[in-house]
């Protein structure tokens, strides 16, 4: 997990009014990373809480971002801040067996 990044958020994200709950920046290459971001966590849209993925890559000392990877509606703002915190401690069956929408196990 890295807080102390450059990203560079394109105006669709503050539109949407997105907001980046966590900044993960993978350990083997510098170059990659996610932003986890929330969509209504403060209930003023007519829809559940959102958690969304969005891949990022280093171009000239900065993040940008490049796709959103998926994301996640629950019942519950609390849902949705107890999934993001799990979200970095995921292993790499749950987190396949979560984008592929089955349940994870969450073996942490």
């Amino acid at each position: 997990m890295n807080n102390q990044i450059q990203l560079i958020v394109p105006e669709w994200f503050i539109l949407d009014e997105l907001h980046i709950i966590e900044t993960i920046v993978s350990e083997n290459s510098a170059n990659v990373g996610i932003v986890v971001a929330g969509e209504n966590f403060d209930a003023s849209k007519y829809c559940c809480p959102t958690v969304r993925l969005y891949m990022i890559r280093l171009v000239d000392n900065q993040y940008e971002l490049m796709k959103e990877l998926d994301s996640f509606q629950f019942r519950t703002v609390e849902e949705a801040k107890a999934f993001s915190a799990k979200l970095p401690k995921l292993n790499a069956i749950d987190l396949i067996m979560m984008v592929n929408k089955e349940e994870p196990i969450f073996s942490m």
